[in-house]
């Protein structure tokens, strides 16, 4: 009896997918006997999706290309953290490029905007967290969220350039066009109310 499209189709992509993961660990082969060409490779491979991935977090063009050239550069200084047993090389790496986007932002928060640093965590997903609790990691993120849209949008707008984008309230009242003193009471006022939402008893 001959195989069901659907069947054949998903043999075909688990195939592909198994040549890309071989490839992808001959490159990191190549890459630890300092085959500058290999990481040339990888980058059209990868560079996109790095690219994007750090875009999405950064929200900032520039940041993400340094971003993803930073990754890179941790392949081809530190090959040996990548161990083909562990999986494929797509997922290790696209994770370490989240990573780093998140540690930026978080960075950038404490520096940019000290205090309320809990709040911002639930915005942000861990790293890495524990499988027992990413079902709570998650849930923090969503009610941060749901909470964040509650806030006026003048109140929202700040704290979303200062907590995802990591603007200082200075670099934020220049972007607006707005007063510094507008900036610093609406980020103020926005983060009280947000502590407030988030606190609140659930039912």
């Amino acid at each position: 009896m001959a195989d069901a499209p659907e069947a054949s189709v998903q043999r075909t992509l688990s195939g592909s997918r198994a040549t890309d993961s071989a490839i992808d660990v001959a490159l990191m082969a190549r890459v630890r006997n300092r085959d500058q060409g290999a990481l040339t490779e990888l980058y059209e491979r990868h560079g996109r999706m790095v690219y994007s991935i750090a875009l999405k977090f950064l929200r900032d063009p520039s940041r993400a290309e340094d971003l993803a050239h930073d990754v890179f550069l941790v392949v081809w200084e530190q090959p040996d953290r990548y161990r083909p047993e562990v999986g494929p090389f797509a997922p290790w790496f696209y994770r370490v490029a989240r990573n780093r986007a998140i540690d930026i932002l978080r960075r950038s928060r404490r520096e940019s905007q000290p205090g309320d640093q809990h709040v911002f965590e639930m915005m942000l997903p861990d790293n890495d967290p524990d499988p027992a609790d990413q079902a709570t990691v998650r849930v923090e993120s969503q009610r941060a969220q749901v909470a964040l849209r509650e806030l006026p949008e003048t109140q929202r707008a700040v704290i979303e350039l200062a907590y995802f984008s990591g603007m200082t309230q200075r670099e934020m009242a220049e972007f607006l066009g707005e007063p510094l003193g507008t900036i610093k009471t609406r980020v103020r006022t926005g983060l009280k109310k947000l502590r407030e939402i988030l606190e609140a008893p659930q039912d």
